[in-house]
């Protein structure tokens, strides 16, 4: 058992050994890129720890995410026009895709999520570069905004990240993912020029389309006699799912699906509100950025404090029992 009390004899030198860098020697052989690509694994890179945090869910924030499928009623006539434009790109995909409700098949929901996911990274990312250019030529601040938006556009990747480790991308897919970006980028940035709380009411149902999208998968998943039962239900989840969720050894590819349900529950929340607050406003989810900052950073402690007791027993389990008991 590991305690702290084990560091009060915990040598000055032995320290040293356990936090002593590589030989100058061992550097020089390898080259910058070697050598970075040789101390981090992909699994490691999908820690988020050191950047972008993402929140880690617990069962309760789950149960809770996965029963609210709520819906925002237009009021404005751009929220009209936001939601009329949505319904029409969702019930297109549908047919793209191939998409049922009724017991989908997991070919139509494969790709549905890549492409899904490729373009869901876009508006965070796009709405974050206009309030940092803007904070810059304004010479004022942003009050929190960017680091929301950088987030959320860093949780979409992550997801299309991990659905690309449990299939692949045909060439059409590939192709519809090209001209989603070629043909919205622009469409987005034209809207948050006129006006930034339209695109954000139009991120917020299309954050409500994919809850409602994960919503239907995950029950089908776990519904036996189901297509998604048959071919999903026993998956195992990603490596980098495991990572960055922090999930159990023996997870499953629905308990990813689930997180990843979560986290769009909260991106269509987080845009609703930003729809609604006035130019100028603060961010009211700065709270909740600095809670998983704290419980990162107490996680990512206990984690070096464990393995340099560990080392330490090591150590000491290798000297002389002589040397050991001094």
């Amino acid at each position: 058992m590991i305690s702290c009390a084990m560091l009060r004899g915990t040598s000055r030198a032995l320290l040293r050994r356990a936090c002593r860098p590589l030989p100058g020697a061992a550097l020089r052989r390898q080259a910058p890129c070697a050598l970075l690509s040789s101390r981090f694994s992909e699994e490691e890179m999908a820690n988020h720890q050191w950047r972008q945090l993402n929140h880690i869910w617990t069962q309760d924030e789950l149960r809770d995410r996965m029963a609210n499928l709520s819906r925002h009623e237009p009021q404005s006539p751009s929220d009209f026009i936001m939601k009329g434009i949505m319904n029409t790109m969702y019930h297109s995909f549908n047919l793209v895709t191939g998409y049922r409700e009724n017991n989908p098949s997991a070919k139509s929901i494969e790709w549905r999520l890549i492409i899904l996911e490729s373009f869901a990274g876009v508006p965070g990312f796009l709405a974050a570069m206009y309030r940092h250019f803007y904070s810059l030529r304004a010479l004022q601040r942003d009050h929190g905004m960017i680091f929301t938006l950088l987030e959320e556009a860093e949780n979409e990747r992550m997801h299309l990240l991990v659905c690309l480790k449990m299939f692949d991308a045909s060439l059409v897919t590939r192709a519809l993912v090209v001209a989603a970006q070629l043909t919205m980028t622009p469409f987005l940035a034209l809207i948050y020029a006129i006006k930034p709380q339209a695109m954000h009411r139009f991120v917020g149902y299309l954050e409500e389309t994919a809850v409602h999208t994960y919503s239907n998968v995950i029950q089908h998943v776990e519904k036996e006699g189901t297509e998604l039962h048959e071919a999903w239900a026993t998956l195992p989840a990603p490596a980098i799912a495991k990572s960055y969720w922090r999930l159990a050894d023996d997870a499953l590819w629905v308990d990813a699906l689930k997180r990843m349900l979560a986290d769009e529950a909260h991106h269509r929340d987080v845009n609703h509100t930003f729809a609604s607050l006035p130019t100028g406003a603060e961010n009211p989810f700065i709270h909740e950025h600095m809670a998983d900052f704290d419980k990162a950073a107490f996680y990512r402690s206990e984690k070096i404090l464990r393995a340099s007791l560990e080392r330490q027993q090591q150590h000491q389990g290798d000297l002389p029992s002589s040397v050991a008991k001094k």
